[in-house]
């Protein structure tokens, strides 16, 4: 089930996140890197505040949530972490069409994001390209992201 992010969710849905970075992302990032990346079991403070400034949206199943998402008003695709249980379930997807739906209703035309190693097929998969290869620093750590575009979103037209 896919819902809208209340602030009830923040301490399951950084759970989400800490669980996708840490045990989700091994193919792609170290240890170092996932540790620099989610270095807190504990919700850390910016995480409510930035999802209440987003629209976010959380999926959820019998055992719990399961991902979150979230789209800032500019049409700039701020998180997105499905937990490795309910990865290839569709979960990644419903939300994913979530954030679509939303941006449609904004009368957005486009999106863009930085993207992980992880998230880069995905993406590439729904039309969105490469603007360029980044690396940034996180708590000594060196991590490669992706400028990334989605030029149309669909069902939303350019004037």
């Amino acid at each position: 089930m896919i819902r809208p992010w209340t602030e009830a969710d923040a301490e399951a849905s950084y759970a989400v996140y800490v669980d996708a970075v840490r045990n989700g992302t091994s193919a792609h990032y170290n240890a170092a890197q996932r540790l620099a990346w989610a270095p807190s079991e504990n919700m850390e403070a910016w995480w409510p505040q930035r999802l209440a400034e987003d629209r976010a949206w959380v999926a959820e199943d019998a055992s719990g949530l399961t991902g979150v998402i979230a789209l800032r008003p500019d049409g700039y695709l701020d998180l997105f972490f499905v937990s490795p249980r309910a990865r290839g379930d569709g979960t990644a997807a419903a939300l994913y069409e979530a954030l679509l739906e939303q941006g449609r209703t904004d009368g957005l035309t486009s999106l863009t994001t930085h993207a992980s190693d992880y998230l880069k097929p995905f993406l590439e998969r729904r039309g969105w390209r490469i603007l360029a290869e980044e690396n940034v620093d996180r708590h000594g750590a060196t991590l490669r992201r992706w400028g990334m575009a989605l030029d149309q979103v669909p069902g939303n037209q350019t004037s």
